[in-house]
């Protein structure tokens, strides 16, 4: 019989057992949960408890738990010592099923008059139980003192591999990474974020406190999916459960953005054309990746689509080279082929990105409803760039959240539904704007993107689509579009006579193709 305690490495894998985990040692007794490993056919996985009975007060007091691996007699779905005789108040049961041996009972068989007369081997067995309970319990004492002392030489125990990061092997339960945290720099609705050195890699840490253990949970189960492994989605490295004497922390380990969040990038930084234009499409084809259902094959499952619900500039990143990726899915929702989304999801996100029919709680549960809101919310960090960019060549103003001009720094629930719902509020696009011909562009794209009629916005795909485009045209091409007298205009035709062969009509070298501008959803 083979004790695993609560540091078992075993493999987060279906459908292996869990079983409650006690310990005790120097005085502090640990509960938790352990996940048991499947050895063999005829000696499958199951759970224990130990625990002794004071006879005055009947009170039960828990010695041991855990996971063993025993032989086939043990198929009790209940922890249930049944033995009349106990040997030093000591009682031990056994069972098979996940979660079996959370509670535990004495129930002792009444003894019936021996039809037979049995054997000495067969009387003698509950000593030999109770004998071998006690090894077990010294055994795991003694893996429980390995393993510490282990960790304790070894800090590299869990060292992350320097390939592709194994995101199955990532455990709450298992040795902790050393981990070094150096400065915070973000706070959120859901925890703190960390800038962190995990051997010679800088990464981010994001940690939520125990009421936020549901956000945690979504948000690794997110990043797990197949195919979520894409240049514009944030990397994701492994997760951690840490307890201390006083708290319960959860930890989320991702790669680390240099520039931080685009919303704190354009608080101190503008744009060029060319920045705008790379920031821009690399969001897009992170949300198109996100939204997109991809069929599995051989080797990968099916990718999902998925609904970001909280998407804006403080969720997007910007790597070193102003690559963007799409982070935080404490609320995403997963679409399962074949599976209804429920209609238990009310109004979340932030109020200031909300699409109208959030704020009317006026929902329509599907897919591509959940889609559009995202959509809605990516035309307004849009809008944020092209406030921010200058290539226009006039004065660019202070970086300002959408709508903070109109309704302040702190709208409430009542003033968007007010503006954005009854008024149809959006934020102001400004004429100097519309004079060069690719900020025209991106402009119509963010009106399609923040139409009122969520069925008429584009699809994700069909944005990337657009702005794909508009990165082809270099930025010295990207002049502004004139506006011309009619002198202006004489001299332009006679110019354009003289220097086109035949006298036709010149090419503007200087105006994206009308096909860009007018393109539909």
């Amino acid at each position: 019989m083979i004790i695993q305690g609560s540091f078992s490495r075993a493999r987060i894998a279906e459908p292996q057992i869990r079983c409650v985990s006690y310990q005790c040692k120097d005085g502090e007794c640990k509960e938790g949960i352990d996940i048991c490993e499947e050895s063999e056919h005829d000696r499958p996985s199951g759970c224990f408890a130990v625990w002794t009975t004071n006879n005055l007060t009947n009170e039960m007091n828990v010695t041991m738990k855990g996971c063993f691996i025993s032989p086939t007699e043990c198929n009790n779905t209940e922890c249930i010592d049944t033995t009349t005789d106990m040997k030093k108040n000591l009682n031990y049961c056994c069972c098979r099923g996940s979660m079996c041996n959370k509670e535990q009972r004495w129930v002792p068989v009444a003894t019936k008059a021996p039809k037979v007369i049995h054997s000495p081997e067969k009387e003698s067995k509950m000593p030999l139980i109770v004998a071998i309970a006690l090894i077990s319990m010294l055994i795991g004492l003694f893996l429980l003192t390995f393993c510490y002392v282990k960790h304790q030489k070894d800090p590299m125990f869990n060292e992350i591999p320097t390939v592709e990061p194994d995101i199955s092997n990532s455990s709450t339960n298992v040795s902790l990474r050393p981990i070094d945290l150096k400065d915070i720099k973000a706070r959120g609705r859901f925890g703190v974020v960390w800038r962190a050195q995990l051997h010679n890699q800088e990464v981010a840490v994001k940690i939520f406190p125990m009421q936020e253990r549901q956000s945690w949970i979504t948000e690794q189960d997110i990043f797990k999916l197949p195919r979520m492994n894409h240049p514009n989605i944030l990397e994701f490295i492994g997760c951690e459960k840490r307890t201390d004497m006083s708290s319960t922390d959860f930890w989320l380990i991702t790669a680390y953005c240099e520039n931080g969040s685009l919303c704190d990038f354009l608080k101190s930084h503008t744009v060029s054309w060319g920045e705008l234009c790379k920031i821009a499409s690399t969001m897009a084809r992170g949300l198109t990746h996100l939204h997109e259902e991809v069929q599995g094959t051989r080797t990968e499952g099916l990718k999902p689509s998925i609904a970001h619900r909280d998407f804006k500039s403080k969720n997007v990143l910007l790597k070193a080279d102003l690559t963007a990726c799409i982070a935080d899915f404490g609320l995403a929702l997963v679409f399962t082929p074949g599976k209804s989304c429920g209609d238990t999801h009310g109004q979340v996100g932030t109020r200031r990105y909300m699409a109208p029919e959030v704020l009317e709680g006026a929902i329509n549960f599907t897919r591509d409803a959940f889609l559009r809101i995202d959509v809605y919310a990516c035309g307004l960090v849009l809008w944020e760039l092209v406030s921010r960019c200058t290539v226009h060549g006039g004065p660019v103003d202070e970086y300002r959240l959408p709508f903070e001009s109109e309704l302040g720094p702190h709208p409430t629930l009542e003033e968007m539904q007010e503006n954005v719902v009854m008024k149809k509020l959006r934020p102001r696009i400004y004429e100097a704007w519309r004079n060069h011909t690719g900020l025209h562009a991106i402009c119509e794209t963010m009106e399609d993107c923040w139409d009122h009629d969520a069925e008429a916005r584009l699809s994700s795909s069909c944005v990337l689509e657009r702005l794909s485009q508009y990165t082809r045209f270099p930025a010295a091409r990207q002049f502004f579009v004139a506006n011309t007298t009619n002198t202006t205009n004489a001299t332009n035709t006679n110019t354009a006579s003289a220097t086109t062969p035949g006298g036709g009509a010149p090419t503007n070298n200087n105006e994206l193709p009308s096909k860009i501008a007018s393109e539909s959803v």
